[in-house]
């Protein structure tokens, strides 16, 4: 080779352009279980840390992760801020906003009783309805600011029984569990993974069972939500091919899940778990223009 041609090539090489990686701000909103702190910051929890396994297959991403909550979250999407929400349901005041990307399915909201206070549920062949529940002599407990499977929502958002409790928050805790194992009430609503993290965080507390409401039964699907506009719908379809990437080796995720939910839970739903990741890893989106 040239002594030009060498110089021509050490040229390029020092004026090549690097490859800019892409801002990808992930917003997460704390909830035991699923995006557990530590010192403030995110440490574990199964969406935290499902999120941290698809990372490696977003090229030319740079994720950044902040703490926020719903309502400001949503408030900086339908401004056009642009970035993508941790956990969702879906939900059609979301979908005006943002692009949604389903990437897990999750065992529904279950009541969750003291061991002790089990004997008392008004069980019908070993199943709990959402009516035969709110009429029993029993107190219940519930969070105000919180969304809640449409069986038992319809009935919280009219005016709920004198013998429900309702909490007040600023955000997604373990209160109401706390609460309930200090017989504060009898009963209360929560995702089975928040459980689980109470149960080993507080291996002193009284036992706790949860029982799967019959009229609430359905496994749940969970995405994140991306700003709807051009860069969001961009970055919706590189999330999507990085969770698709992912799903097509899903044992994995289904370590996550044996970790993070309760034994009974994970026998009940797990086939169901497992056929949806496998569909889902098969499924790319389809996003219309903003």
């Amino acid at each position: 080779m040239g002594r030009g041609a060498l110089v021509g090539l050490v040229l390029l090489g020092c004026c090549q352009q690097p490859v800019l990686a892409e801002p990808l701000p992930w917003v997460l909103i704390a909830m035991p279980g699923a995006v557990n702190l530590r010192d403030g910051k995110p440490y574990d929890g199964l969406v935290y840390e499902y999120l941290r396994m698809i990372e490696p297959h977003l090229e030319e991403v740079q994720v950044s992760y902040e703490l926020g909550n719903l309502m400001r979250m949503q408030k900086n999407m339908d401004e056009g801020r642009n970035l993508c929400s941790s956990a969702n349901l879906r939900s059609p005041e979301r979908d005006r906003i943002g692009y949604f990307i389903p990437y897990l399915i999750t065992p529904p909201m279950q009541v969750v009783v003291r061991a002790e206070t089990y004997g008392r549920l008004p069980l019908r062949d070993g199943r709990l309805w959402v009516d035969e529940l709110l009429a029993a002599d029993l107190r219940g407990g519930f969070f105000l600011q919180r969304s809640y499977p449409p069986a038992l929502q319809a009935r919280l958002s009219a005016r709920p029984p004198s013998n429900l409790i309702a909490v007040s928050i600023a955000a997604n805790t373990d209160r109401t569990l706390r609460m309930l194992s200090h017989q504060r009430f009898d009963y209360t609503f929560e995702y089975p993974s928040t459980v689980v993290n109470y149960a080993r965080s507080n291996p002193e507390s009284v036992p706790l069972r949860s029982v799967t409401l019959a009229d609430a039964a359905d496994l749940q699907v969970v995405g994140s939500y991306c700003t709807r506009n051009a860069w969001g719908r961009a970055m919706a379809l590189r999330i999507d091919a990085a969770v698709r990437a992912r799903l097509s080796q899903p044992e994995p995720v289904l370590a996550l899940y044996r970790h993070w939910l309760p034994v009974e839970s994970y026998q009940a739903y797990g086939a169901g778990i497992e056929a949806y990741l496998r569909q889902r890893a098969e499924q790319p989106l389809s996003l219309p223009a903003p």
